[in-house]
């Protein structure tokens, strides 16, 4: 039987980690510049980074929903809405092409991924709007676990393959070429699950 729960998890955390911007231009100049150790120290960095920021928001989220059901709903219909609002400006920024910088400075590749992931303070508002509609007080810790393990498993996962593909084949125009084609398809799916999901939380006040 599928679980939709863990897929929509997935789902929503395979379209942030592919979504075009300073992570992924930053690992594709490492990749193309320095090599291809370069750009899997920076995925392992960035995923590292990514996984310390899932966990900081599933314990805050967990403590408020606790102490207060109705911040947490609050929470839950923001965080509905910003994933939508994401969406449709995804949708109107897909022309828009990001650019591989060579002025970036840092001491190492590993070290740039995990910066440029865990000071981006965007990626901590975008995992609140995640996790605020997957976390329940009923959620066990094994639960918790999986989610930061996952969330941090797809986006250093995307960044390892997409290394792979730009060393291997040089698709860096590619990818560049095609950054309408993605930002598109991120907007439309994060629009059709933030509406799925602010279904699911102004259900119960509806009807």
């Amino acid at each position: 039987m599928v679980n939709w729960f863990w897929l929509q998890f997935a789902a929503i955390c395979i379209v942030g980690a592919m979504s075009p911007g300073p992570s992924m231009a930053l690992i594709i100049r490492n990749s193309i510049k320095f090599g291809r150790v370069s750009g899997l120290l920076s995925s392992i960095g960035h995923a590292i980074g990514i996984g310390i920021y899932a966990a900081i928001s599933i314990a805050g989220l967990q403590l408020i929903l606790i102490s207060n059901i109705i911040i947490f709903n609050t929470i839950q219909f923001c965080g509905s809405i910003f994933l939508l609002i994401l969406g449709i400006l995804f949708l109107k920024k897909s022309g828009e092409r990001f650019s591989i910088e060579d002025d970036q400075k840092s001491l190492n590749s590993f070290f740039q991924g995990f910066a440029i992931s865990i000071l981006n303070p965007k990626i901590l508002i975008w995992f609140a709007a995640i996790f605020s509609q997957f976390i329940e007080v009923s959620s066990t810790g094994l639960t918790k676990y999986m989610m930061v393990f996952i969330a941090s498993s797809i986006d250093g996962i995307w960044y390892i393959m997409l290394t792979i593909i730009v060393t291997s084949f040089g698709l860096k125009k590619l990818i560049e070429s095609n950054t309408k084609t993605i930002q598109n398809i991120s907007g439309l799916v994060l629009i059709l699950i933030s509406l799925i999901i602010l279904y699911k939380t102004l259900k119960p006040y509806l009807f």
